[in-house]
């Protein structure tokens, strides 16, 4: 799958209710016409206690999917996009300071294996919610080139994540000028859920995160308006 990943900070005279608001409409709303999309999911940063600072560097993350790189890539010259996606930008978002990626995304946990989890968690499957808690951590250019390592599955499942991909710069768009060295996803059904699975086992999440270097580093409300 290619994941197409646009990390938005808000325009600096929007608040953030008001960010968010207009993006789910009539931005998102509008978003939905577009062809070409496998799914599209908006996610809405919030604060906690579980990250330290940085972590608001974006007000959120739009993460529509495709089939192709060349499909991903032509996002931006659609005309559904042009006509009514691109003037709608500039009323909340801080154009100048986006941030397009462009991924191969590798899920290396599409679900827990059996005895890891309950049976009902095996249940939960992201494509068929219509929100998530979902972390996402994006990692610098400077930050560790080695930053997804053997044991990234272990560590998401000891901090209860039910689901967990990693993505990396499609070389066919990006070529050497990808923004980052690659991006890691974790899914929970809730913020409970979430909080639970970090306290019980602090140590993997750390460790898990540290592993990138220096990286943006963020939760959000993932909000899905395309499956």
């Amino acid at each position: 799958m290619i994941r197409f990943f646009a990390l938005l900070p808000r325009r600096p005279d929007i608040d953030r209710q008001r960010f968010h608001d207009h993006w789910r409409h009539p931005h998102g709303t509008m978003g939905r016409q577009i062809p070409g999309m496998l799914t599209y999911v908006q996610g809405h940063q919030f604060d906690t206690d579980r990250l330290g600072p940085g972590q608001d560097k974006y007000d959120g993350v739009a993460m529509p999917s495709f089939d192709s790189p060349k499909d991903a890539a032509a996002l931006v010259d659609e005309p559904l996009f042009v006509d009514n996606i691109r003037p709608d930008e500039p009323l909340f978002q801080d154009l100048p300071n986006v941030i397009f990626f462009i991924t191969e995304e590798d899920v290396i946990v599409s679900r827990p294996p059996m005895g890891a989890v309950s049976d009902v968690d095996r249940q939960w499957d992201v494509l068929e919610r219509p929100t998530s808690i979902h972390l996402l951590q994006f990692v610098h250019l400077d930050g560790n080139p080695g930053w997804a390592g053997a044991d990234d599955a272990e560590l998401g499942l000891r901090i209860g994540a039910l689901r967990h991909a990693v993505n990396r710069p499609s070389a066919e768009v990006h070529g050497d000028g990808a923004p980052f060295l690659g991006a890691r996803q974790l899914w929970w059904p809730t913020l409970t859920a979430f909080q639970e699975g970090v306290d019980a086992d602090r140590a993997a999440f750390d460790g898990l995160l540290a592993q990138a270097g220096q990286a943006v580093t963020m939760l959000a409300v993932s909000e899905r308006f395309v499956r």
